[in-house]
């Protein structure tokens, strides 16, 4: 029994070692550091000021901040009802016995694994252009003025411009989770429900719905996490002349190191910085707690 004891804590030990070192140190160090005003992220412990709350007053009275906040609920709201929707729809799809799925299989995945810089040039210069883009291009073939005029890279409409881009390469990624829990349920289940008479809706709804719950629940967990760091895409579509992208990430990013072209609209403030990644991380913390609530796992039942 001590052997086995002893063979057990050798093969834990390099885990836990990596989780101390990886993940509670520098997560307990920012907690830290949200409580003082540190001007440089390479500053001395000792030369750390501290301010209290202060930090967190800061930042939930910035309108920057606050706007990031709401365009953050945005991104995970609706835009993830959106992009799940569809990666629920495609999965479906694909798994009905539609001819050449590896092909649509892929297609659908493929703009996940091009470089997000590479995309959203994409979408910039030969989409979203309003003066040979291909929605340009396409609503004037169709006679449809209004559209043909949109602005969809100006400040009132970036926001959406953005999330039409995200959503181009983020349902494949979800999709594929979806279509190897779909393809895991017995096919015995669809087939006692057509016997008794139950189409592809009820189907849907009373089979693969359920069966595929704690799965649906781990797409919401990795979406939501996805949405708090969501940076990439806030950053290539905010031109650096207004904050209708800015997310709690870009905010932190520019607290700590400033924007891109060498200075800030923010006060360098490494704590202000922490500050921000606290609460994307209590966020993400509150999401997961409400979703073990609302969506229990089929083994807790």
């Amino acid at each position: 029994m001590k052997k086995k004891k002893w063979f057990l804590i050798s093969f834990l030990a390099p885990a836990v070692f990596c989780m101390f070192a990886i993940f509670l140190y520098p997560g307990v160090r920012t907690l830290l550091m949200s409580f003082f005003k540190v001007p440089f992220i390479t500053d001395n412990m000792s030369s750390w000021k501290f301010v209290g709350i202060s930090n967190y007053i800061e930042i939930f009275t910035s309108p920057l901040y606050r706007q990031s906040l709401i365009n953050f609920l945005k991104i995970w709201l609706i835009g993830g009802i959106v992009i799940l929707s569809l990666s629920m729809l495609f999965s479906v799809i694909i798994t009905s016995g539609i001819k050449g799925k590896g092909f649509w299989r892929a297609a659908i995945y493929l703009p996940h694994i091009i470089s997000s810089v590479a995309l959203v040039s994409m979408w910039l210069q030969y989409v979203f252009n309003n003066q040979y883009g291909m929605f340009k291009k396409l609503f004037a073939l169709l006679h449809w003025e209004k559209m043909e005029q949109f602005q969809w890279t100006s400040p009132d409409h970036l926001f959406l411009s953005m999330m039409i881009a995200y959503t181009f390469a983020g349902v494949g990624f979800y999709m594929l989770i979806l279509v190897a829990g779909i393809d895991g349920i017995s096919e015995d289940y669809y087939e006692a429900a057509r016997i008794e008479g139950a189409g592809a809706w009820k189907q849907f709804i009373d089979i693969t719905v359920p069966l595929l719950r704690d799965i649906i629940k781990r797409c919401i967990v990795l979406y939501s996490a996805a949405a708090a760091g969501f940076f990439v895409y806030s950053t290539l579509f905010s031109f650096n002349t207004e904050n209708a992208t800015v997310t709690p990430m870009v905010y932190m990013y520019e607290s700590v190191f400033g924007n891109s072209a060498g200075s800030s609209a923010l006060e360098l403030n490494v704590g202000a910085g922490a500050t921000a990644g606290v609460t994307i991380m209590v966020v993400i913390l509150f999401v997961n707690m409400i979703l073990n609530k609302l969506i229990p796992s089929t083994a807790e039942e």
